[in-house]
C-alpha cells in the first residue's frame, strides 16, 4: 500500500462522518465490508492507536492472510505478556460463515470504541486483552454476492458459507482439513483464551428476539466452569442485555414443531467452534443474530453483547482466571469422560418466550398445507426449555494411549493442539487393551468431505502389541486430557475414527482361493472340534449358509490362524 493510500485511509478512520469513523455507517446503510475494506480499516486503526495491532497469523485456503487484531494496553502483544500482566484474554471470531456478517461489522465498531480513550470501554483494557479475528473464512468473504442467504434480511452483499474448498469451517475443528482451521488452532492454543465468542447469524424459526445465545452445554462443560456459567456469567449477560433493551433468549432449537411447544439446548460437539474450545476448559459462547431482523439491528445487538462480554471479562478477570485454573487441574486428574451425550427429556425449566403465533394454511405456490409464522399475532408465554443432557457413552481414561507413528496425520493434529507426546526409544512388545470395531454406520454421501462414522460398537481385548522405535506414547495426565480422550476413543462422536483417519483397518487385505483352502479348512475342523460343532450348528440353522460353499469356507477361515488379526483392530492402544 502506498504512503498516500495509507494517509487517506488514516484520514478516513480518524476524521469520518461519525465519532468512530465513517465506515461504521456501512451497516447503517445495509452494506457490509469487503475483505479489502475490512483489513484497510484495521490497518488504519492500528496506525491511529497504540493499543491496536493487526497481525497476519497465517494463510487461508484461498491463499490470503487470516489476521488477528490485538487490543491491549501496556504494549501487550503476546500470550506470555498477557498472563504476566494478570489480564484475562477474550477471543472473538467472526465470519466463520462469511455470509453471516453481523459480527464482522460489530467487531470493527467495538475496536473503535476500545481504542478511544474517551470511551468508557477503554478502561476495560486495564484488565483484559481483546483478540479479534476480523474474518476467519477469507475465501467465503471473497465469494461475494447478494443471493446465497435466501432468508437473510440484508446486507445488500455478503460472503458465502463455504470456504475456498467449499468446507463449512464450523465443522472442521477436529479434522483440520483446511489451512484456515490449522491457522486458528495455532492461535487458539498459543493464546489459550479465557473466553471465546463466535459470531453468527441464524436461520430457523421466527420470533421477536434479535439475538439468541449458545453457551457450552452445562452438563458437558467442566463442572467448575459450568457452575460459574450457570449461576454467574449467564445471569449477568442476560441482565446486561435487558438493560440495553436488547433482550436475548437461548438459541431457539425447537423441541417439537414450533417454539411455543418448547425449545431444547443445542449440543455443540467438538466439530463446532465452541465445542472445540470447551475441550480446553474455555468459557465459550456463540451469538446467533436472527436472520429475519434488519441488518442494522442485528449488528447493534451483536455489538451490545460483545461490549457486555468485554466489560464482564474485565470486571471479573481474576475470578475467571482462577476458575479456569481450577478447571484445568480437575481435567488433569479426572478419571471418567463422557464421549456421547443424549437429551434428557425428563428435565426442563420454564422460561419466558416472546414469539409469533403459528398457523397452518395452504401454500399459494404448491397448494399444500404449510406452517407459517404470523407476525401480526405476537405472544408472550412461558415455554419448556430442555437444557439437560445425560451421558450415553462413558470411558475411563487409560494411563497412556499409544499412537503408531504411521498415523502421522493424527500425530500432527495432536502436536498442533499442544498435546505432549513421547517417542519410544526402541522396539517393544507391551500388554495393552485393544479395541475391535464391531459395527458402525456411515452416510451414503460425504459430509464435509468425509463419510462420518456414527453408532460405533466396539469389543475391547487385552493383547500383546508390537510397538516400534518412534511410536508415540501419550500420558493422560495433561490439561489437554479431554481433547486427548475425545479424539482418540473410537466411539467418540467427533473422534479421529469418526472422521475417517483410520479407514485402512476396515479393509481385509489377505484372502484365499476356495479350492486351495478347503484341505486346510478340513484339517482345521478336525483339530478344533468346538469350532466344528458351531459350524455344523450354523449350517442347520441357516439355510442360505448351508447352500453357500464360499460363506462356509470364509466362516472357517475367520476362525483359523490364517485370518489376519489386524482387520477392524483400532490402532490406538490403551495402557491401563
Amino acid at each position: 500500500m502506498s504512503k498516500l493510500h495509507r494517509f487517506f485511509l488514516f484520514f478516513s478512520v480518524v476524521f469520518g462522518t461519525n465519532s468512530y469513523g465513517q465506515d461504521e455507517a456501512l451497516y447503517l446503510n445495509n452494506k457490509s465490508y469487503t475483505y479489502e475494506q475490512l483489513i484497510q480499516t484495521y490497518e488504519g486503526l492500528a496506525q491511529q492507536s497504540e493499543f491496536v495491532q493487526l497481525i497476519a497469523i497465517g494463510k487461508s485456503d484461498v491463499g490470503k492472510a487470516i489476521h488477528v487484531v490485538v487490543v491491549s494496553k501496556d504494549g501487550i502483544s503476546t500470550p506470555d505478556q498477557a498472563r504476566k500482566g494478570g489480564k484475562s484474554i477474550l477471543l472473538i471470531n467472526n465470519g466463520i460463515h462469511a455470509g453471516e456478517v453481523c459480527g464482522i461489522e460489530a467487531s470493527a465498531a467495538l475496536v473503535k470504541k476500545l481504542s478511544d480513550s474517551e470511551h468508557e470501554l477503554y478502561k476495560m483494557l486495564d484488565s483484559v486483552v481483546v483478540l479479534i479475528i476480523p474474518v476467519y473464512n477469507v475465501g467465503g468473504m471473497l465469494n461475494r454476492g447478494s443471493y446465497s442467504r435466501a432468508n437473510q434480511n440484508g446486507p445488500e452483499e455478503h460472503g458465502f458459507r463455504g470456504n475456498a474448498k467449499n468446507l463449512d469451517l464450523n465443522r472442521d475443528f477436529i479434522k483440520l482439513d483446511s489451512r484456515n482451521a490449522k491457522t486458528f488452532t495455532q492461535v487458539f492454543r498459543a493464546w489459550d483464551p479465557d473466553i471465546f465468542v463466535d459470531t453468527h447469524t441464524t436461520n430457523g424459526s421466527d420470533h421477536q428476539y434479535t439475538l439468541t445465545l449458545i453457551n457450552t452445554q452445562k452438563d458437558k462443560l467442566n463442572p467448575v466452569l459450568s457452575e460459574f456459567v450457570e449461576n454467574e456469567m449467564l445471569p449477568s449477560f442476560y441482565q446486561s442485555m435487558r438493560e440495553r433493551r436488547m433482550d436475548m433468549i437461548p438459541y431457539v432449537c425447537n423441541y417439537k414443531s414450533s417454539p411455543d411447544e418448547g425449545i431444547k439446548s443445542f449440543l455443540e460437539t467438538p466439530r463446532y467452534s465452541s465445542g472445540y474450545a470447551s475441550l480446553f476448559d474455555c468459557f465459550s459462547f456463540v451469538t446467533e443474530a436472527h436472520v429475519y431482523k434488519p441488518f442494522k439491528q442485528r449488528v447493534q445487538h451483536t455489538l451490545g453483547f460483545l461490549e457486555t462480554v468485554v466489560s464482564y471479562s474485565a470486571e471479573n478477570s481474576t475470578t475467571i482466571q482462577r476458575k479456569r485454573k481450577q478447571a484445568k487441574q480437575l481435567t488433569k486428574t479426572q478419571n471418567q469422560f463422557t464421549i456421547q451425550w443424549e437429551l434428557d427429556t425428563t428435565k426442563f425449566e420454564k422460561i419466558s418466550f416472546n414469539g409469533y403465533s403459528t398457523e397452518v394454511r395452504k401454500s399459494e405456490l404448491t397448494g399444500q398445507e404449510m406452517m407459517f409464522y404470523n407476525r401480526d399475532k405476537p405472544f408472550a408465554k412461558t415455554v419448556e426449555y430442555y437444557n439437560s443432557f445425560k451421558p450415553k457413552v462413558k470411558v475411563v481414561k487409560p494411563k497412556y494411549y499409544v499412537v503408531p507413528q504411521a498415523y502421522d496425520q493424527v500425530v500432527d493434529r495432536l502436536k498442533l493442539n499442544k498435546v505432549k507426546l513421547t517417542q519410544l526409544g526402541q522396539d517393544s512388545i507391551i500388554e495393552a487393551h485393544v479395541y475391535y470395531i464391531e459395527d458402525f454406520k456411515s452416510p451414503k454421501t460425504p459430509y464435509e468431505a468425509h463419510f462420518l462414522h456414527s453408532d460405533v460398537e466396539v469389543l475391547k481385548k487385552k493383547e500383546q502389541v508390537q510397538l516400534y522405535e518412534g511410536d508415540y506414547l501419550i500420558h493422560v495426565n495433561q490439561e489437554e486430557n479431554r481433547y486427548i480422550v475425545e479424539t482418540l476413543e473410537p466411539q467418540s462422536v467427533d473422534g479421529f475414527f469418526a472422521w475417517n483417519f483410520f479407514e485402512g483397518i476396515l479393509q481385509q487385505k489377505e484372502w484365499f482361493s476356495e479350492y486351495a483352502f478347503e484341505p486346510k479348512a478340513l484339517q482345521f475342523l478336525r483339530e478344533n472340534p468346538d469350532v466344528k460343532k458351531e459350524y455344523e450348528k450354523k449350517k442347520e440353522e441357516d439355510e442360505g449358509f448351508a447352500k453357500d460353499s464360499w460363506a462356509q469356507l470364509y466362516y472357517i477361515y475367520k476362525e483359523s490362524p490364517h485370518y489376519e488379526t489386524t482387520v477392524n483392530r483400532f490402532p490406538v492402544y490403551r495402557v491401563e
